[in-house]
């Protein structure tokens, strides 16, 4: 039994959101504890931004 999945092409924004994210969070984990926390807080709100605005964007979502 075969699923077909769709296949979607990144907008913009997400692939904003995703250029660097490794070299990011590579950067991040080199930081201390504290400074750690909060970028990888930022990092988070960042891309539930981007996910979010996906979703509003997405056919259910206008």
């Amino acid at each position: 039994m075969s699923e077909d999945h769709e296949t979607t092409v990144p907008t913009t924004d997400q692939t904003e959101a995703v250029e660097g994210l490794e070299a990011r969070l590579l950067q991040i984990e080199q930081q201390p504890l504290g400074d750690r926390a909060a970028a990888f807080g930022e990092v988070h709100d960042e891309l539930r931004d981007v996910l979010e605005g996906a979703a509003a964007d997405g056919p259910e979502g206008s």
